[in-house]
């Protein structure tokens, strides 16, 4: 997954670490709220940027927290993204927060975690970095590390416009990317055993970039 894109994030990480500050507050909160979480439950984010949402659930578990979980004990949170600048990043806040986050560099394609290892997983705007057979393989993982019935929860992107500006910027940059795919394609979910308990039209980006987020439920 070398594209221009990844590259992009990697160089410009701290950039990324104030937008994604600013823009993504209240979707980690959402996706956090759709996730209900319970005491002891393992939780991965994959695509984990610089850590916030990672942050936010490990607060979650805190007494007093404004995201309560049922029953106040501690939960064990990990996360795992393909630029090294994001892990550094998010390996010094949660230092310097003071929160124990296991954070991994590497792929969501080949994720370093045994089967059935986690009760929750979450991506936020992971897929469109990815190509068609990237975004398969990810479901396909992410089943894999996932207990038996439990919760996949992800705001994603959906099918980009198909105006000249967009086609002309995704040939030159994103290459075979598949951003124009944006969020997985639905018959993936079949394809890789999840069923989805819920979808909730989510905000936009630039007045046209469309989200949705998605709870799955492993099969």
């Amino acid at each position: 997954m070398k594209y221009s894109i990844t590259k992009i994030l990697n160089i410009g990480a701290v950039i990324y670490d104030n937008w994604a500050e600013y823009n993504l507050n209240e979707i980690d909160k959402r996706l956090i709220e759709l996730a209900n979480l319970n005491d002891n439950e393992k939780v991965l984010d994959i695509g984990c940027g610089p850590g916030n949402l990672d942050l936010m659930v490990s607060k979650s578990f805190d007494k007093g927290s404004i995201y309560p979980v049922r029953n106040q004990r501690s939960c064990r949170v990990y996360g795992i993204d393909i630029a090294p600048r994001m892990i550094a990043i998010a390996k010094k806040r949660a230092k310097e927060k003071r929160h124990e986050i296991d954070y991994k560099l590497g792929s969501s394609t080949k994720l370093p975690y045994e089967n059935q290892e986690f009760d929750v997983v979450f991506t936020c705007l992971l897929y469109h970095h990815l190509n068609y057979k990237e975004k398969d393989k990810t479901l396909e993982e992410i089943h894999r590390i996932l207990k038996e019935n439990c919760k996949y929860i992800c705001l994603e992107f959906g099918e980009f416009p198909k105006d000249v500006f967009h086609n002309i910027f995704f040939k030159l940059f994103t290459g075979d990317s598949g951003i124009l795919h944006g969020l997985y394609p639905s018959k993936l979910i079949q394809k890789n055993r999840f069923y989805v308990n819920k979808e909730i039209i989510g905000p936009s980006f630039l007045k046209h970039h469309y989200t949705s987020y998605r709870v799955l439920i492993k099969k």
